[in-house]
C-alpha cells in the first residue's frame, strides 16, 4: 500500500514543478551605452521562429538563425496560436487564454550550438511553447540609451514568423528626443488581389473565386477552420476582407474593435459587404502582450486596389528612468494610398510597455490605429477601408500619468472620392460591440522587484516531527503573492500579512526524508529573487493528525444535479492522501489527493452510467491506507447523452472579502447553459457580469458559496465570453470585483467531445472546479 501511495504522490508532484520566474529587473547592462545620432536610424533585436516545440521544465530552445551568444538574455514569445479557432465574423471580445498567444518569459543563455541553433538556458522554462507559432528574440541590455532629435530606434517588422518586438532593459536612463517605435511591425494586413468583377456575392468565409478578399492577420492567424483566408468575416482581431465588387476591408482590432469596411460599389447596389472589423482582445498586460491586428484587403478588379495596413508591434522597455520629449510608439499603419478599387482597412495599434524605476517622462506614447484606405473614383461610390482600433499601453513610474501623454485613438475610416458619399459605410459597428479606442493603464509607483522572501520555519537542519510541517517566512508588505515551493515544486500561494509574515502548511503529507523549501514573491507580473533554501528532514513514520482522517467533501456534482453518463466527481480532503469514490454502493474508485487537497474522478467513456437516478459518496484514506468517514450521500440523475462538461480550477489563497469565480475555470469549454459558481463571504450579495453586462445578483450561502444556472431561454452564443463577480453592499454600492474569467461556449458539434479530464491523473489536477477548497480557505482566513 505504501509503495502505491508513494507512486501516487510522485505523479502528483510532477505536473506542478516550476522554474525560477522573471527576476531580471533592469538587466545586466552588458551591451553598454547606445546612442542613436541625429538623422540616423538603428534597428535592434535579432529574432527567429521556434523550430521545435519547447515544453515546461526544459532548458533548451531550438531557434536556428538567432544572433545570440553565451550570457545573452532572450525572450520567448508565443505570437500566434489562438485555440480553439474562432468562427469568422465573431466580433465579440476575445478572451486570450493564459496558455495562448501573448504569453512570454525571459531566459538567460548559457551556451549556443551554432550548427543546430540550439540554445541552452540557465534555468528551465516556466511554460510550454508550440513550434512555428512562437518566436525567440534577443533582449538588449544597455547601461544608458540616448536617441537624439531626428533619430529613430526601431525593430524588424513581424514577417509572419518572427520580429515585431522591440525589447530592451536599461540599468540607467533612456533619454529620447527622437523616436522609438514598432509602428507597423505587428500582424500582417490582407494582401490585395484583383477579381473578375463579381456582383451579388456574400459570405463570411468566401473564396477568392467567389469574390472574397484576404483578411488581416491576428492572434488566430488568418486561416479559418475551413482553411480559407478570405471573406468579410474577421478572424479574432484580424480585420475581414471586402466581398464582391469594390467593397472595403475591415480595420484590425486590439484594445478596441476595428471599423467595418465600406459598402460595395454603386454598380453592385452599395450592399453591406465590407470586411468586419477585428475583435478586441481581453488579457492582462502584466503577463501577456500581443500585436495589433492587420486590416483586411479591399476588393477590386484592377491593379490599384489596396491591401490592409499592418498592425502595430510591441515596445517593451524597463529602465531606471525615462527622460526627453520624443515619441515612443507602436501604432498601426494606414492602408495603402487611394486607388480606383475597394480600399483596405487600417492596422490596429500594438502594445507599449514602459516600466521605470524612477521618473517616467516622455513627449508622447502612442498605440494608435491606422486610417482606413480612401477611394479616388469620382463617378460612383466605392468602398473605403475601416479604421484600425487603438492598442494597449502600460506606463509605470513616478509621475507617469502627468509626465507622459498617451494616445490610443482609433484610425479614421477611409473616404470615397464620390461627392457626398463620405465613408460609404466604412466605420465602427454598433454600440453594443464596444469602443474602438485602446486602453491605457497607469501605475503611479516605481518599478521594482518585490523583496526577496526569507524562510524562518523550519530552521536549517531541523528534523520535523510531522510530515506536514508549518512553513513560515517574511516578505515585503506592498501586496505581493508569495509562492512556496518544497523540493522545487509549488505547494501553495499566500498573501503576507501587514507585518510581511506568511505561513503555509502542506495539505498533503511530504514523503519521509530530506527536503528543501524555498519561496519567491510576485507583484504586478514581476518576481523577486528566490529565497535562500532551507533544508529539513521529515520523519520516517508519522501519521498526520495522529492517523485520524477527516471527512472528505464532495463538491461536484451538487445534490440533485442532472449530468451526463460520464460525470466528473470532484472535491476536497483536508488531510487524506487518497479518496475512494463510491457510486451506487459499488467498489471504491481510488484517486489521489493532490498537494492542494483536491481530488477528482471522471467516469470513463468505456463504462458510462445508465440514464436515471444514482448516488455517490466519498471517503479519504491516510498514509497507512486506513479509511476515514464517508461523506453525506449525494443524489444525481443522468438524463442526457454526452459527457459532463463542468471543469474549473481552485481559487487559491485570496482576500476572503473578495469574490472569486471558480466555475467555469479560465479558458474552460462549456455548454451554452453553464452554471456559474464561486466563493465570497457568507451572506454576501454578488452581482455577476457577463461580457460587461449585468447577468444576475445572487447571495452566498452559509459556506460562502454562490451559484447561478443559465437557463435554456437565455443560452449563451457559441464563442468567447467573460464573467466577473462583484460584491454589492447593503447600500447598493459596487464593492470588490473578482478577477475576470474567460471561457468558451462550445458549438453543437463539440458537445459530444469529452473534456479530457480522464486522460491521466496528472492531467486532471488543473481542471477540477473545487468550490469547496476555496470555501475552506476562506473559512480558515476568517478565523
Amino acid at each position: 500500500m505504501r509503495i502505491i501511495l508513494a507512486l501516487i504522490v510522485g505523479l502528483l508532484l510532477a505536473p506542478v514543478a516550476r522554474a525560477e520566474p522573471d527576476s531580471f529587473g533592469l538587466g545586466s547592462g552588458q551591451d553598454g551605452a547606445l546612442t542613436v545620432a541625429a538623422g540616423s536610424a538603428v534597428v535592434i533585436g535579432s529574432s527567429a521562429p521556434l523550430r521545435l516545440a519547447a515544453t515546461e521544465g526544459r532548458t533548451e530552445l531550438s531557434a536556428p538563425g538567432l544572433e545570440v551568444a553565451e550570457g545573452d538574455l532572450v525572450m520567448v514569445h508565443q505570437t500566434l496560436g489562438l485555440l480553439p479557432l474562432p468562427e469568422p465574423g465573431n466580433t465579440k471580445p476575445v478572451v486570450v487564454p493564459t496558455t495562448g498567444p501573448g504569453r512570454w518569459e525571459l531566459a538567460r543563455v548559457v551556451s549556443v550550438d551554432a550548427t543546430s541553433g540550439t540554445l541552452t538556458l540557465t534555468q528551465p522554462l516556466r511554460f510550454s511553447y508550440p513550434a512555428a507559432r512562437t518566436q525567440v528574440l534577443r533582449v538588449s541590455e544597455f547601461t544608458d540609451v540616448s536617441i537624439e532629435a531626428d533619430a529613430r530606434l526601431s525593430v524588424k517588422p513581424w514577417d509572419g514568423k518572427s520580429g515585431g518586438i522591440l525589447a530592451m532593459l536599461v540599468t540607467g536612463k533612456v533619454v529620447n528626443e527622437g523616436r522609438i517605435d514598432a509602428d507597423g511591425a505587428g500582424f500582417l494586413g490582407g494582401a490585395y488581389q484583383a477579381h473578375a468583377g463579381l456582383k451579388g456575392c456574400t459570405g463570411l468565409d468566401l473564396s477568392p473565386a467567389l469574390g472574397g478578399s484576404e483578411r488581416g492577420e491576428g492572434v488566430a492567424g488568418r486561416a479559418s477552420g475551413s482553411k480559407s483566408v478570405t471573406g468579410r468575416g474577421n478572424l479574432a482581431n484580424g480585420g475581414g476582407g471586402g466581398n464582391c465588387l469594390q467593397a472595403g476591408g475591415g480595420g484590425g482590432g486590439h484594445g478596441g474593435i476595428g471599423g467595418n469596411g465600406g459598402r460595395s460599389s454603386g454598380a453592385d447596389g452599395s450592399r453591406v459587404e465590407g470586411g468586419l472589423g477585428g475583435a478586441p482582445l481581453s488579457y492582462s498586460i502584466f503577463d501577456r502582450f500581443t500585436f495589433g491586428g492587420g486590416g483586411g484587403a479591399g476588393e477590386g478588379t484592377g491593379t490599384d486596389g489596396t491591401s490592409g495596413g499592418q498592425g502595430g508591434g510591441v515596445v517593451f522597455i524597463r529602465a531606471f528612468t525615462f527622460q526627453g520629449k520624443g515619441v515612443i510608439s507602436a501604432s498601426g499603419l494606414a492602408a495603402n494610398t487611394a486607388g480606383t478599387d475597394g480600399a483596405g482597412g487600417g492596422g490596429a495599434g500594438g502594445a507599449v510597455l514602459l516600466r521605470s524605476g524612477d521618473l517616467l517622462a516622455c513627449g508622447r506614447v502612442e498605440a494608435r490605429g491606422g486610417a482606413g484606405g480612401d477611394t479616388k473614383v469620382s463617378d460612383q461610390p466605392l468602398g473605403p477601408g475601416g479604421g484600425g482600433a487603438g492598442g494597449r499601453v502600460l506606463l509605470q513610474g513616478a509621475e507617469a500619468s502627468t509626465r507622459c501623454e498617451s494616445n490610443v485613438s482609433a484610425g479614421t475610416p477611409g473616404q470615397s472620392g464620390f461627392t457626398s458619399a463620405g465613408s460609404h459605410g466604412a466605420g465602427p459597428v454598433g454600440s453594443d460591440a464596444g469602443t474602438s479606442v485602446g486602453t491605457v493603464q497607469y501605475i503611479e509607483q516605481i518599478f521594482q522587484a518585490p523583496l526577496q522572501p526569507v524562510i524562518t520555519l523550519p530552521v536549517g537542519g531541523e528534523v520535523s516531527t510531522t510530515t506536514r510541517p508549518r512553513i513560515e517566512g517574511k516578505a515585503g508588505t506592498d501586496g505581493p503573492i508569495v509562492h512556496v515551493l518544497v523540493d522545487g515544486r509549488e505547494i501553495g500561494m499566500v498573501v503576507p500579512g501587514a507585518d510581511g509574515v506568511f505561513a503555509v502548511v502542506p495539505v498533503a503529507p511530504l514523503t519521509a526524508g530530506a527536503h528543501q523549501v524555498t519561496a519567491w514573491a510576485e507583484s504586478l507580473g514581476v518576481a523577486s529573487l528566490m529565497s535562500e533554501p532551507v533544508r529539513f528532514t521529515t520523519p520516517q513514520v508519522v501519521l498526520a493528525d495522529g492517523g485520524v482522517v477527516d471527512i472528505a467533501v464532495l463538491v461536484v456534482p451538487m445534490n440533485g444535479a442532472t449530468v451526463g453518463p460520464t460525470p466528473l466527481f470532484a472535491g476536497t480532503s483536508s488531510n487524506g492522501i487518497s479518496v475512494g469514490v463510491v457510486i451506487d454502493d459499488g467498489p471504491d474508485n481510488i484517486v489521489p489527493v493532490d498537494l492542494l487537497g483536491r481530488f477528482g474522478y471522471q467516469v470513463p467513456e468505456s463504462a458510462p452510467l445508465s440514464v436515471g437516478a444514482h448516488k455517490v459518496s466519498v471517503h479519504a484514506h491516510n498514509e497507512a491506507g486506513e479509511d476515514g468517514p464517508f461523506s453525506d450521500v449525494v443524489t444525481f440523475e443522468v438524463v442526457v447523452a454526452g459527457p459532463d462538461g463542468g471543469t474549473g480550477t481552485d481559487a487559491g489563497t485570496a482576500d476572503p472579502s473578495m469574490p472569486m469565480m471558480v466555475v467555469p475555470a479560465q479558458d474552460a469549454s462549456v455548454d451554452p447553459t453553464p452554471e456559474f459558481a464561486g466563493v465570497a463571504l457568507p451572506g454576501a450579495s454578488i452581482r455577476l457580469e457577463l461580457d460587461g453586462v449585468a447577468l444576475a445578483t445572487v447571495t452566498t450561502d452559509a459556506e460562502g458559496v454562490f451559484r447561478h444556472q443559465v437557463g435554456a431561454d437565455v443560452a449563451l452564443a457559441t464563442g468567447a465570453h467573460r464573467i466577473v463577480a462583484q460584491v454589492v453592499t447593503a447600500q447598493g454600492e459596487a464593492g470588490l470585483r473578482s478577477p475576470e474569467v474567460g471561457f468558451q461556449v462550445r458549438g453543437p458539434t463539440d458537445l459530444d467531445v469529452g473534456c479530457g479530464c480522464g486522460a491521466a491523473p496528472a492531467g486532471m489536477l488543473g481542471l477540477w472546479a473545487l468550490v469547496g477548497l476555496a470555501a475552506l480557505a476562506r473559512r480558515r482566513a476568517r478565523r
